[in-house]
């Protein structure tokens, strides 16, 4: 997306918001900002795209655009407005989401929520805390589904939920177990060896 095009995007937005140009801009900046830095991460590196392809990616995304919406409506003083924007979107990526994981056949792991249990009964997981941290888990994978690496980008959300196997779910359960306890540190660091190891 060209620098004319982001400022085209922020005058549209500001005026569909009804606030001043400044403000837009201000967001835009910040928004900017975020995803160069995201462009960066080794977990972009590790899926082969350089920063400019993602970038490219990224900023042509439902989640630039609802981050821009939310920055541009915080920049204007309206944080509840923001706050319901941002929502909004989560909201309906969520249920994009959900109805992703719902197709995924019963022959794979995350289709299969026996299968799912077991491994939360080999941390530790009750069912329960199994089945509440799944959603969470697999919209992590959804938000990364774009920038997917390039021998999985034929595959539809659907598909690489499909590809998941028992070691990756359960690092990635192991992960999020840490989090919901809020052993941040823990899962900071089980979470580099994740990345390191792929």
């Amino acid at each position: 997306m060209s620098l004319m095009t982001l400022h085209t995007l922020s005058a549209r937005v500001a005026q569909e918001l009804g606030v001043h140009p400044d403000a837009a801009a201000r967001a835009l900046r910040a928004a900017l900002g975020l995803f160069r830095a995201q462009a960066h991460h080794p977990v972009i590196a590790n899926t082969g795209m350089t920063p400019a392809e993602y970038l490219g990616l990224a900023l042509q995304s439902d989640r630039f655009t609802a981050l821009l919406i939310a920055a541009t409506l915080t920049a204007a003083g309206r944080d509840a407005d923001a706050r319901l924007a941002w929502a909004a979107y989560l909201d309906r990526e969520m249920s994009a989401t959900k109805l992703a994981h719902e197709a995924v056949p019963a022959t794979a792991i995350l289709g299969n929520a026996d299968a799912i249990h077991r491994i939360g009964r080999q941390l530790g997981l009750a069912d329960e805390h199994t089945d509440r941290l799944i959603p969470g888990l697999v919209f992590t994978i959804a938000t990364g589904y774009p920038y997917r690496a390039a021998n999985m980008r034929h595959l539809s959300l659907t598909g690489v939920l499909a590809q998941l196997t028992a070691e990756d779910l359960t690092e990635l359960l192991q992960h999020a177990a840490l989090v919901d306890a809020g052993r941040t540190e823990h899962a900071a660091v089980l979470l580099r060896r994740i990345q390191h190891s792929r």
